[in-house]
């Protein structure tokens, strides 16, 4: 029993020792940075290396890499900022900057430029203006894009090829995407094995298809709108698409994809789905074989090429401890994160696209399905930032396009009650923030 619980201990050691990012600091400064290629994942070792080399090259500093898996990271990082206890460096969402810039737990970037006396400046022209704008506030940068994720119509081409379809037949409309869609579906025993499309599906979202209309959530002066009919159009479409089947027919396929724990398009249940970029690096760690290919997603007639952007932002926290030292380690690190080398080398270990522009054309060539998936980031936009209501597109909005989905609600409804609870939610809101 002793000997087992030595063993125990050791490896405990060894896995947190791994998980720190290598040898020890010694009489380095440590500079912390948490992400999200936990022990374990797949991304974990090239994350490691990318670090390791960092840290041989300084005699100074030293990093320490934490590692979370996706859904911890939000909870530990939105805990830890919150308390003052955020690490030195972190991953976060680049559409809410502005919140936490506003709260002082960020430094600002534009600063650390202006006094940065390096031979190695960061390349602020090397990322794109769109997500920039996210990062700024009152005219300075508090953060710097680091992801550049887009969405795109993934498309099975064995799928295609069985119903007699080429990518030419890959649908560009509304309209052609519903009536291809339907040539994939499969029924047996009264339930639904597979489906051509579903607008609920995947990364494909309400917001994202009023986009595609000229419409949001919000106007100019970011009052909720949602009560016109064009909404309750948009809202309706999703809603009928597959109206030829039960809500429980449609809930039980979903279900049944989450508990095969992959995603539907890789799995092949779907013939074609909204997703992020990722996706890709999904499929290939998975080791499917079928052929298939990504296109922007269909638009409505007049409508507008877009998806939604929904990159990372990497921040530079302040714990308002003055720890100096600590600062300009970091900000030393984060050049290193954001320099072209390294964004290829996070691409390569992590599957995403990443925000440094040139780097990511340097990477995907070659690659078609890459190639496509980085001309679709020029037409992400992310959602704007609400004070009042930060979740607006998420635990907002959900219980009232869960209601319209079931048919508890009709899209009127629905529409109207997620309005006036948008207004409460301002009301309240203005009435501490005056």
């Amino acid at each position: 029993m002793k000997k087992m619980m030595l063993l125990v201990m050791i490896l405990i050691t060894s896995m947190t020792l791994i998980a720190c990012g290598g040898d020890e600091a010694g009489d380095k400064i440590t500079i912390d940075f948490w992400h999200m290629s936990p022990v374990g994942s797949t991304s974990f070792s090239g994350m490691r290396s990318i670090i390791n080399d960092f840290n041989e090259s300084q005699d100074t500093y030293f990093v320490r890499g934490t590692g979370f898996s996706f859904w911890d990271y939000w909870d530990k990082i939105n805990v830890a900022v919150a308390s003052r206890t955020a690490p030195d460096i972190g991953l976060s969402t680049i559409d809410d900057v502005e919140a936490r810039a506003r709260s002082g737990v960020l430094y600002n970037i534009s600063d650390l430029m202006a006094s940065d006396t390096t031979d190695a400046p960061l390349e602020v022209d090397e990322f794109r203006q769109s997500q920039l704008d996210f990062a700024t506030y009152q005219g300075d940068l508090y953060a710097m894009p680091f992801s550049a994720t887009t969405r795109v119509l993934y498309y099975n081409l064995d799928m295609f090829a069985e119903e007699g379809l080429t990518e030419a037949d890959v649908p560009e409309t509304w309209d052609e995407l519903k009536t291809i869609a339907k040539k994939f579906d499969v029924v047996e025993d009264g339930q639904l094995t597979r489906i051509g499309f579903d607008p609920t599906y995947g990364n494909a979202t309400y917001h994202g298809w009023l986009w595609q209309n000229n419409l949001d959530f919000f106007d100019e002066n970011k009052l909720p709108t949602l009560n016109t009919q064009a909404h309750i159009d948009v809202l309706e479409w999703i809603m009928n698409f597959n109206s030829e089947y039960t809500r429980t027919q449609l809930t039980t396929f979903g279900e049944g994809n989450q508990l095969l724990g992959i995603n539907p398009f890789a799995s092949q249940r779907v013939a074609m789905i909204v997703e992020v970029d990722g996706l890709y690096q999904i499929i290939k760690d998975a080791g499917a074989t079928f052929n298939y290919g990504v296109a922007p997603i269909p638009i409505p007639e007049g409508g507008r090429r877009v998806n939604w952007g929904s990159g990372f932002s990497i921040e530079m926290y302040d714990n308002g401890k003055g720890e100096d030292e600590q600062r300009d380690g970091s900000f030393l690190f984060y050049k290193y994160l954001l320099s072209k080398d390294v964004q290829i080398r996070l691409a390569e270990v992590n599957g995403w696209i990443m925000s440094h522009i040139s780097a990511m054309e340097e990477y995907v060539e070659g690659n078609p399905i890459l190639e496509k998936l980085l001309a679709e980031v020029d037409y992400a936009v992310d959602k704007v930032y609400i004070p009042y209501a930060p979740s607006w597109h998420g635990n907002d909005w959900q219980p009232y396009y869960t209601e319209a989905l079931s048919g508890t609600k009709t899209a009127a409804e629905a529409l109207e009650a997620a309005r006036l609870n948008y207004l409460q939610k301002k009301q309240n809101y203005d009435a501490v923030n005056p």
